[in-house]
């Protein structure tokens, strides 16, 4: 026969944990996405940029740099940024969370631009270091799993479809005003 209580401890903690597992997953999958769309925003951005002459020329030194060369230029975005992040959490302690938040948010949306132009400028070579290659596909492959687990939540899947449906909205509303095919 089994004990009632077990049986409920059990079920408790499985539902404790199952919690405890949307609480950390969901932020952490907004944090990538958010990171991620920064990340392709700001590389169409630096791209662009890359067609200016003196900046061309630079990304064309970076890309043929070797392998620990190409991880040290990797590196150099987010140390050059990291003070003003720590600024930013100065700031926050200080009482100045607006602010703090502000110069936290620019600096990551810098840091992420350089970094991505970098790695996209570099990835063969720093792909060619064995531990960075083992840590850059541990992470991707922890991040498919992720995307998959959040897109399979039905909460995510309401938001996607609320978020085509205004997208929809706004796009028809563009149209009746201007009429604009697109």
């Amino acid at each position: 026969m089994t004990d009632p209580t077990h049986t409920n401890e059990v079920e408790a903690s499985t539902w404790q944990r199952r919690l405890l597992r949307t609480l950390i997953t969901i932020p952490l999958a907004l944090w990538i996405f958010l990171e991620e769309w920064v990340w392709d925003s700001m590389l169409a951005f630096m791209a662009w940029l890359g067609r200016l002459p003196p900046v061309h020329w630079a990304e064309t030194q970076i890309s043929k740099l070797p392998p620990y060369a190409a991880l040290i230029a990797f590196v150099i975005p987010g140390i050059i940024l990291l003070p003003f992040k720590l600024a930013a959490f100065w700031l926050i302690a200080k009482g100045h969370a607006i602010y703090g938040m502000w110069v936290f948010v620019i600096a990551k949306i810098i840091g992420t631009a350089f970094l991505a132009r970098i790695f996209s400028l570099t990835k063969s070579a720093l792909l060619s270091i064995g531990w960075f290659s083992k840590a850059y596909h541990a992470v991707i492959g922890w991040k498919e799993r992720l995307y998959a687990y959040v897109r399979a939540l039905p909460a995510y899947q309401r938001i996607r479809a609320l978020a085509r449906g205004l997208k929809e909205a706004i796009k028809a509303r563009w149209r009746g005003m201007f009429g604009v095919a697109k």
